[in-house]
């Protein structure tokens, strides 16, 4: 494993990249126990804590043998996989070294992009995921993975090919819809983005009024400040209501940033209160309301 990260980052853009990104965790998807093909998709497909623990003492007795056994090297890698992140930095080293004297198995692709990606370390966790997906091009979850990796490493027009790639095989699936609109807004293809928006609109549901906020910051980007108002708040959540995949603070400083730019001072404050009311110690609106404290007394001498 130490190996494989020093020489990646011997590269001057690594340390970019490590520093700059943020750690995004996966739902985390396990091989199944001595299963020779794909990765089990669900938790009833897990193998037992036993079964790993005697499975990982009977790989290490066949290495105790023989150092080169390749097929136990993977067995053991997977299982140390298998048994969780707390066996991450073994699985690596064990399936790299498997890897390095000369294992065809396919099945470490998928095992280290999973790791990797639990790293943070994206480059490493796409160059497995692609290996993968060479070797299984209809496998949707990892196609979904790779597609999301770009996105966080902001490459948007790369995320955008594999998510129009998703939604050729499954045009109505509004996971796809809503990160394909996404990228195509970080890609700055906004004439796409609000089209695939609209068609995540139709959706309905919560991927539909998270299209709205969408559509609704797209349009405060070009200053079209009171259709973005429009647009987002149209389905503005109670204080009963739960979220609906919008942060509430992010929610309401877009409501507060627009009604700023209106001029409407009132409207502004009671949305930068139910910021702090979602994150009490929110700079941003800690900061906006000590500005519009200030301003009031100056407009009402104006008015005077």
């Amino acid at each position: 494993m130490w190996a494989a990260l020093s020489r990646w980052l011997e590269k001057p853009s690594a340390w970019v990249t490590l520093l700059g990104t943020s750690a995004f965790l996966c739902a985390v998807i396990y091989f199944g126990f001595m299963r020779p093909a794909r990765a089990p998709r669900n938790q009833a497909e897990f193998p037992p804590r036993p079964r790993i623990d005697a499975g990982i003492a009977a790989a290490q007795v066949k290495l105790a043998a023989n150092p080169q056994d390749l097929g136990a090297l993977v067995e053991l890698g997977m299982l140390h996989f298998e048994k969780g992140p707390e066996s991450y930095a073994d699985a690596v080293n064990e399936l790299e070294e498997a890897r390095r004297l000369g294992s065809l198995d396919s099945r470490m692709f998928y095992c280290l992009g999973v790791m990797y990606q639990e790293l943070g370390l994206y480059p490493f966790a796409l160059e497995e995921y692609q290996r993968h997906l060479r070797n299984s091009p209809d496998d949707k979850d990892v196609r979904l993975l790779v597609a999301k990796l770009f996105y966080l490493q902001g490459e948007y027009e790369a995320a955008v090919k594999e998510y129009e790639r998703l939604r050729y095989h499954d045009p109505a699936d509004p996971i796809i819809l809503e990160n394909l609109g996404l990228s195509q807004w970080g890609a700055r293809q906004i004439e796409r983005a609000v089209e695939t928006f609209g068609s995540l609109q139709a959706a309905g549901g919560l991927p539909a009024r998270r299209a709205q906020f969408y559509l609704g910051q797209i349009a405060f980007e070009a200053g079209r400040y009171q259709e973005a108002l429009d647009l987002m708040q149209r389905f503005l959540p109670t204080d009963e209501e739960p979220d609906f995949g919008i942060p509430r603070d992010r929610l309401f400083t877009a409501l507060a940033l627009a009604w700023q730019k209106l001029d409407r001072p009132v409207e502004a404050r009671g949305a930068w209160q139910r910021v702090l009311k979602a994150s009490p110690n929110n700079p941003k609106a800690l900061a906006a309301l000590r500005d519009l404290s200030r301003r009031s007394p100056q407009k009402r001498a104006k008015k005077r």
